[in-house]
This record gives C-alpha cells, structure tokens and sequence, in this order.
C-alpha cells in the first residue's frame, strides 16, 4: 500500500488510438471539455481509425506509488457503425487482469499486399533470375 501522505490525485482523460492489438495513448489531459475537442479533431483528421476517450482515475490500492490507474471508457469512435459514435455506460475496468478487446484488422488488404508482393517476386525472378537458354 502507498504511504497515506500522498496528495490525491485529479482525473486525467486520455485519447487513444487502435494499433495492432492494442491502443497507443496519444495525449492525456486534465479537463474534459479540451479532451472532448481534441478527441473530435482527431476523428476529423483521421475518419477511417478507431479512437477512445477514457477517464483516468488514480489506482491508490497500487503498489505503483502513482503509475497505475484505473480507467473508464467515455466515448469510442467506430469507423465501420453508422455515425461512428459509441457511447457506453461508464464501466470501470475489473482490477484484476486486463480487459479483453477484440480489434478488427484489414485481412483482405494485407492478403492483397502479399499476394502482389509475391507476383511481383516472381515477375523479377523470372525475368533476371533465370539462366540464358
């Protein structure tokens, strides 16, 4: 347990983007109205990925001293539903173990890469890698 000594903690809000199977924070702030504008330019820059706004709250059971929050989803922004706009009740996150989340990737579009990936190999094998008749 941290010592009891320790000032508390503000709520942070943090704006995060899908990558892979995860999400990569991109900014972190303290007041939600700047995190909401910010969040809605992001989504303007960039319409085809998924973001989330989440409400950081200081974890003070972490043996972390400060470095471990628990967090509850906002707003997530959906490119594939119409409109893009899901909002869910205010959750918080089970303390034990991480949350499971499932991230939908573009297959067809890394399959279509390496398929011309390979003809394209194949072009230039044929064409400079075999031997003169």
């Amino acid at each position: 347990m941290p010592p009891p000594n320790l000032p508390p903690q503000p709520t942070r809000f943090a704006i995060q983007k899908a990558r892979g199977k995860g999400w990569t924070t991109l900014e972190v702030g303290d007041e939600l109205d700047h995190a909401r504008a910010r969040f809605e330019l992001m989504i303007k820059v960039n319409p085809r990925a998924y973001f989330r706004l989440i409400q950081l709250d200081y974890n003070a059971d972490s043996a972390y001293e400060g470095m471990e929050f628990n967090w509850k989803l906002i707003e997530l922004y959906d490119p594939t539903q119409k409109g893009g706009r899901v909002r869910p009740a205010l959750k918080p996150v089970p303390k034990a173990g991480r949350a499971k989340e499932k991230i939908r990737l573009p297959l067809r579009f890394y399959l279509t890469v390496i398929v011309i990936g390979a003809l394209v190999g194949l072009l230039v094998y044929l064409r400079y890698g075999l031997p003169a008749p």
